[in-house]
């Protein structure tokens, strides 16, 4: 499947973003990527919106019973892997489903908001504490027996 206008987007946009300009405080940058390394990213800080979801499309998306997001403006994300931006799969009127499209790895979402948004599980430090999820969407999409914590250490 090819990428669509919002992968484009993204990619370019952030590719444009990269230059900064002196005096400015240095934003945090993480880094992350795929299982096979082919589409890999640079977000530029700080996270917003750290949460984690149970809505059954996310459940669908990730194969997970919760999805743990956090997201950034598309022009502060930068597809910097051999492969590029990631492939999409449009799974609703605002949004697109990204994922790797030699390994199949879920990156998330990008949206026409334009927001991407990003599954920690992608993140080289996905433990980092500024991407700790702060809320949980859909709690009643889980079974009743999954808990979700999230504490800092």
């Amino acid at each position: 499947m090819s990428m669509t206008d919002a992968a484009k987007g993204a990619s370019k946009a952030g590719a444009a973003k990269g230059a900064s300009k002196a005096g400015v405080a240095k934003a945090k940058v993480f880094g992350g990527g795929c299982l096979c390394g082919a589409v890999r990213f640079e977000a530029t800080g700080p996270a917003g919106k750290p949460h984690t979801c149970s809505c059954r499309m996310c459940q669908r998306h990730t194969g997970s019973l919760t999805a743990s997001w956090v997201e950034f403006p598309s022009d502060r994300v930068t597809w910097t892997g051999p492969g590029g931006a990631p492939s999409v799969y449009r799974s609703s009127d605002y949004s697109s489903r990204a994922f790797c499209p030699a390994c199949g790895s879920s990156f998330g979402a990008i949206d026409d908001a334009p927001v991407v948004a990003l599954l920690l599980g992608v993140f080289d430090k996905p433990g980092a504490i500024e991407l700790m999820p702060k809320s949980h969407s859909f709690k009643g999409g889980r079974p009743k027996w999954w808990h979700v914590e999230a504490k800092a250490e």
